[in-house]
């Protein structure tokens, strides 16, 4: 490669005397005398020989004449075309060999990555959890939307890590959170009967979580987690809401005020329920947690229910009243070992 572009761009104009260089279309070049330029043909001498060669001048590239005039020849673009093959072969054979050493490395990186995260100290142990919650309701077809349907809250929860592998574990955790649900669909109107809206009660109730869920270590500070939890109702508290969010008239000019109140589990609402709010709740548990240091933990969670806990629904009819969970959870934890 380097030959050719020296016989390309290099003028040898001394150590050689007066000589002409003449350059073939193959790359080969000789140093001698040019006797003559003829229409189709060229004569030329070797250095320091008498002898007269003759070569067809489509296999000739170039001729540097000792003056320093270049006169170039059709064998000119066949000999860069060369080059340019060469030049590219030869990027191509340095880029597979750097990508085959990227590939080396790569997989050595690999080896030694798994190798260090098998070998990490496998152990069992408990996390103190707390941070927030946000607790939204999913609808069932026929509610009316209404504005206050999310809720801001905290949240504390004990895990224990109980390990299987050193990448597998059993995460068990018990938490407290709160979860909404509304109840009492109500179609409000004025003193002459005009409809203004609906009227519901919002329920924020606090449930216990039990999560039975498996860990597994994506990477020495990554865990990924899934499972179901169970959840229990210990109390909660509820208070009317609007689905436009203003205060309004009950038929015949009563006005009704909102504040909240404690949710009643037994006293029936209906002659048969024990209570429009099931106690129990169920569903799936998705986490990501991320190890900060060698004691503190930052996770997030999202469960989602699968228990309709609106008793009440099917008094109803067809209509569908259903209530679901679905909370979002940001914790901080400390590992006690």
């Amino acid at each position: 490669m380097k030959k050719l572009l020296l016989i390309l761009f290099c003028l040898p104009m001394i150590g050689f005397g007066q000589v002409d260089e003449i350059i073939f279309s193959s790359g080969d070049t000789i140093y001698g005398k040019v006797i003559e330029v003829g229409v189709n043909d060229i004569t030329y001498q070797h250095k320091d020989e008498t002898t007269n060669n003759v070569t067809k001048k489509r296999e000739l590239a170039k001729v540097i004449y000792f003056s320093g005039r270049t006169e170039t020849f059709q064998g000119l673009g066949i000999l860069e075309s060369k080059i340019a093959v060469e030049e590219n072969e030869r990027l191509y054979l340095k880029q597979k060999e750097e990508n085959k050493k990227i590939r080396i490395q790569k997989r050595v990186d690999r080896i030694i990555y798994f190798r260090e995260l098998n070998e990490s100290k496998s152990k069992n142990y408990f996390v103190i959890r707390t941070g927030i919650s946000i607790a939204d309701i999913i609808d069932g077809d026929d509610w009316t939307t209404f504005k206050q349907d999310n809720t801001l809250g905290l949240s504390a929860a004990l895990d224990a890590i109980f390990s299987i592998t050193n990448r597998i574990a059993l995460d068990v955790s018990i938490r407290f959170s709160q979860k909404n649900l509304k109840t009492d669909p109500i179609t409000y109107t004025d003193i002459v009967g005009t409809t203004l809206g609906q009227y519901a009660y919002l329920n924020k109730i606090n449930f216990i979580d039990i999560n039975p869920n498996i860990s597994y270590k994506l990477t020495k500070r990554i865990s990924f987690s899934f499972g179901p939890y169970l959840s229990y109702a210990i109390d909660g508290k509820q208070k009317m809401m609007t689905n436009d969010g203003r205060d309004y008239q009950m038929a015949g000019g009563i006005k009704v005020e909102s504040s909240w109140t404690s949710v009643n589990f037994e006293k029936p609402d209906y002659p048969q329920y024990e209570s429009q709010v099931s106690r129990l709740d169920y569903g799936v548990d998705i986490g990501l947690s991320y190890l900060l240091t060698e004691r503190i933990q930052i996770k997030t969670n999202y469960s989602l229910g699968f228990s309709d806990l609106n008793i009440a629904a099917e008094y109803y009819g067809e209509q569908d009243y259903s209530q679901k969970t679905s909370v979002f959870y940001l914790t901080i934890g400390y590992i006690l070992n």
